[in-house]
């Protein structure tokens, strides 16, 4: 073999390994990729955080202890008449709890207007159970309006 075949079969080796290395880098970039797209997906799905899930948590768990004090009669003033009010105005509660905690906490914020319009309705809804629809709708009109104005001027994504 000369001198020149020996310098081209080299450079086509170094062409071939080069090639591999290009394919290589190519698959490990569409993998981190891939994974980072996974990752977004599920933050997504999920809320980005825990709060959203442990409110809702805690709603339940606060509905199954009111549906249980209703029923056993541990608290005289929770009867199966107005068991659903509380368990909507404890939901309503839990809601503005999430709303402060989104606002009071840098790592937890994100929009919160559906949650504040969500609790208001909530309280709402229990407080018509108790003291009657006629104050409670008017309530749920100027709840609605005031989430829509704090809105617009705290900050835009609100």
């Amino acid at each position: 073999m000369s001198e020149q075949e020996y310098r081209d079969r080299g450079e086509k080796q170094e062409k071939e390994e080069k090639g591999r290395q290009e394919r290589r880098e190519k698959q490990e970039k569409e993998e981190k990729d891939r994974g980072r797209e996974e990752r977004e997906k599920s933050e997504k799905w999920s809320g980005g955080d825990a709060l959203g899930p442990l409110v809702w948590g805690l709603i339940i768990i606060f509905a199954g202890l009111a549906l249980a004090g209703a029923n056993l009669g541990i608290y005289p003033w929770l009867t199966w008449e107005n068991v659903w009010s509380y368990i909507f105005i404890g939901a309503g509660l839990l809601f503005l709890l999430e709303v402060v905690i989104r606002v009071v906490l840098p790592a937890y914020r994100r929009p919160i207007r559906g949650r504040i319009i969500l609790a208001f309705v909530a309280l709402a809804v229990g407080l018509g159970g108790i003291v009657g629809w006629e104050l409670t709708w008017p309530l749920i009109i100027i709840a609605v309006g005031l989430a829509i104005v704090i809105g617009v001027f705290v900050r835009p994504s609100f």
